[in-house]
């Protein structure tokens, strides 16, 4: 592993495991921050989907399920979503960002196989850094997964 400067090392404590995050924000992902910001970049470049469609879309399916009081809620074509609110609030792994609500909303396909877990920290982090966190941690939305989910990709009017 390259030596990190003291700015680094510090940004790699507050991404790695924590009494809010068991497996951190990085999960097992060895690859550098920069390189897993580059690597989701370059998916939704590919996919014809900007950072901020996505994120407009995942808001939108967060905030239908969490109105609908655990209800379940169209998420995307072949797919509903589910709210599971939790007590308590959980810190940005960036210093001075702020609390997030720890409220989960879960995506499901029609046969039930989870796809994937939003929360407003995660929203937050895609929205506000590019960080859809590292392959393994139990938060990652995957943006070609998201994109599936929304309907949102190649061939298809995504702004």
């Amino acid at each position: 592993m390259p030596r990190r400067s003291p700015l680094e090392a510090q940004l790699y404590s507050h991404l790695g495991p924590s009494r809010f995050s068991a497996l951190g924000f990085l999960g097992q992902d060895a690859r550098d921050f920069e390189d897993i910001l580059a690597d989701d970049a370059r998916t939704l470049d590919r996919l014809g989907v900007s950072r901020e469609r996505l994120v407009q879309g995942l808001r939108e399916v967060y905030e239908r399920a969490l109105q609908a009081g655990g209800d379940p809620v169209r998420a995307g074509t072949g797919s509903f979503a589910e709210c599971l609110e939790c007590r308590g609030r959980v810190p940005s792994p960036f210093p001075g960002e702020g609390t997030f609500a720890k409220h989960q909303v879960r995506v499901f396909r029609d046969d039930g196989t989870e796809t994937l877990v939003i929360t407003s920290l995660a929203l937050h982090l895609i929205e506000r850094h590019g960080f859809f966190q590292g392959i393994g941690s139990p938060f990652r939305i995957d943006p070609a997964q998201a994109a599936s989910v929304l309907g949102l990709g190649a061939g298809r009017q995504n702004g």
